[in-house]
C-alpha cells in the first residue's frame, strides 16, 4: 500500500530534533510509518515492544513536530485509535547542527549504507578495499552531499513510494561524489564502473 506525504523531504536542523531522530526505536517508527499510517499498538506489535514504550517515542515525535494524527477511528468497544504518519517521506539532517553527542550515530548509518554499496561493487567490478578513516570520511561527505541533494527535492510535489525515493536520492549523492576530486579516484579503481 502506498501514501501521500506532507511533504517529500524534511531537512532536520533543529539539535534536539537531532537527537531524537539519533535513536534506532524512532527510526525503526519513521521507517514504519512511511509505510503507511499505524496506531501505537499496531507499532508496538510490529517492534516488539509495550504500547508504553512506543507511546513514549510517539508523544516525543509528536513533540517534535516529525509525525502527525492522521486520523482517529472509533473501534469496538469504542475504544479510539489513532493512526500517525510522517511528516515527510524522507528525513536529513543538516550536519553541520548534529550535536557532538550524536554525531557518531549519523556516521555509523552512513558507514553501514556505504558498506553495502561498496559489496555492491564488490560483486560487480573490481573493488580492493577502503580504509577505515577513508570510510569514516566519505561517510562524513556523504551525509553533506544527502543534505545538498535532498534540498534539491524538498519543493517537488507529493511522492507515492518513500522507498524508491530514497533510493533515487541516495543514488544522485553518491554520483555527485563520485565525480567530486576528492572521492574520485577511490571510485575510478572499480574497474567498468561508468558515471
Amino acid at each position: 500500500m502506498s501514501k501521500l506525504f506532507k511533504m517529500i523531504v524534511c531537512i532536520v536542523d533543529d539539535p534536539d530534533k537531532i537527537r531524537l531522530l539519533a535513536d534506532f526505536t524512532r527510526a525503526e517508527i519513521l521507517q514504519l510509518l512511511c509505510e503507511h499510517p499505524m496506531t501505537e499498538t499496531q507499532l508496538s506489535k510490529e517492534l516488539g515492544l509495550t504500547r508504553a514504550a512506543v507511546g513514549y517515542h510517539l508523544n516525543l515525535l509528536m513533540k517534535a513536530q516529525l509525525i502527525y494524527l492522521e486520523r482517529a477511528e472509533l473501534e469496538e468497544h469504542s475504544i479510539l485509535q489513532k493512526f500517525y504518519s510522517p511528516v515527510a517521506a524522507f528525513f536529513i539532517v543538516d550536519y553541520d547542527r548534529i550535536p557532538n553527542d550524536a554525531k557518531r550515530y549519523f556516521i555509523q548509518t552512513q558507514i553501514i549504507h556505504l558498506r553495502g554499496i561498496f559489496a555492491a561493487f564488490q560483486l560487480h567490478h573490481h573493488f580492493s578495499s577502503i580504509s577505515p578513516t577513508t570510510l569514516e570520511k566519505l561517510a562524513i561527505a556523504m551525509l553533506k552531499q544527502l543534505e545538498n541533494t535532498n534540498r534539491k527535492h524538498a519543493e517537488e510535489g507529493p511522492v507515492e513510494n518513500a522507498e524508491t525515493l530514497k533510493v533515487k536520492i541516495y543514488a544522485e549523492a553518491l554520483e555527485s561524489l563520485m565525480k567530486q576530486d576528492e572521492w574520485h579516484a577511490l571510485f575510478k579503481e572499480s574497474k567498468n564502473l561508468s558515471y
